[in-house]
C-alpha cells in the first residue's frame, strides 16, 4: 500500500503525470516510480548581469550597444523601450540580460 500512497502523493505534485489505476496493489509494488512520464518543466530564462558604458542607442533598431570593456562591446534588444528614454552615451550601467527568442535582451537596466 505504500507504493500506491507513494504515487498518489506523486501526482498530486507532478501536474500532467497520467496514472492508470493498477488492478491489485502487486501491480504498483512492480511498476517503478521511474516510468512515470512527467510533462516538460518550464524554468525561467536566465538572467546575467553585467556592467559596462552605453556605447550607442539605436531606437530604431531596438538595441542599446554596451561597452563591456575595454576590447569588448555588445548590441543587445531592448524588452522595454523606456528604456531609451533613461539612458546616453556615456551612461554607465549595471543591466539584466536574458536570452527571448535568441536574443540577448536588456530586461533590467540600472544607471550607475
Amino acid at each position: 500500500m505504500t507504493n500506491l500512497r507513494t504515487i498518489a502523493w506523486l501526482t498530486c505534485l507532478l501536474p500532467g503525470v497520467a496514472l492508470s489505476a493498477p488492478a491489485n496493489e502487486a501491480a504498483v509494488q512492480q511498476e517503478p516510480i521511474a516510468a512515470l512520464t512527467v510533462g516538460a518543466v518550464a524554468r525561467p530564462p536566465a538572467t546575467e548581469t553585467l556592467r559596462g558604458v552605453v556605447n550607442s542607442v539605436d531606437q530604431s533598431q531596438n538595441i542599446i550597444e554596451i561597452r563591456l570593456s575595454t576590447d569588448r562591446e555588445e548590441g543587445f534588444k531592448v524588452q522595454d523601450g523606456l528604456i531609451f528614454d533613461a539612458v546616453r552615451f556615456g551612461d554607465p550601467v549595471t543591466i539584466s540580460v536574458q536570452t527571448i527568442s535568441g536574443a540577448r535582451t536588456i530586461v533590467r537596466l540600472l544607471k550607475e
